[in-house]
């Protein structure tokens, strides 16, 4: 039985080495950005009536028939938490997308969000160029999905559903899960209220 009298000793090395890789990732993993090619070009503007393209297309937003837009992560933002060792990175904030269509032509590209602050800030304008309703021929029901979560809850949020459900631009069933409601009792009062 002398070789199990030494098994410590034999063990320990194994797992000095094996542990060796997983501290070096983790202690990296907070410097490590996402690999992406970008090109430092081009422009994006929300104004008053339009959205301007590297500082010379112009967009009526009553001519955009489709609007996306996704956003990722600013600058900087931890991502890939779901994993957090050794995968997690920080994002460069340019993977952030939006994608245009008009009848004629298609745009689509991405952009940086440098902070936290851009983000929010970025937020505000969607949600306040939704609420104007200026994407007149864009689905409503797409226009509203554009607005981030964090808004859900606001009670501009809950006035602009049923807005939209009193003018018949969304169906009923649509506008309440978009409104969100606690019990059915509630959402029995709101159908009866709003669309009756």
């Amino acid at each position: 039985m002398p070789l199990f009298d030494n098994i410590h000793d034999v063990a320990l090395p194994f797992f000095l080495i094996a542990i060796i890789p997983f501290i070096s990732s983790y202690v990296y993993q907070y410097y490590d950005f996402e690999r992406i090619e970008s090109k430092n070009i081009g422009h994006i503007e929300f104004k008053e009536n339009e959205i301007i393209l590297d500082y010379s297309l112009s967009i009526k937003y009553d001519e955009i028939t489709n609007i996306e837009i996704g956003i990722v992560a600013y600058y900087g933002e931890r991502i890939n938490l779901i994993y957090r060792n050794p995968n997690e990175q920080n994002s460069l904030g340019i993977r952030n997308h939006i994608k245009l269509q008009t009848k004629s032509n298609e745009y689509g590209f991405h952009f940086k969000l440098e902070n936290k602050i851009h983000l929010k800030e970025l937020e505000n304008t969607i949600f306040e160029l939704v609420k104007s309703e200026k994407l007149k021929l864009v689905d409503p029901k797409k226009t509203i999905k554009l607005i981030p979560k964090r808004f859900n809850k606001t009670d501009e949020y809950k006035r602009f559903i049923i807005k939209q459900i009193v003018e018949k631009r969304i169906n009923c069933t649509d506008g309440l899960l978009f409104h969100g409601y606690k019990t059915d009792k509630e959402a029995a009062e709101l159908r009866k209220k709003y669309c009756d």
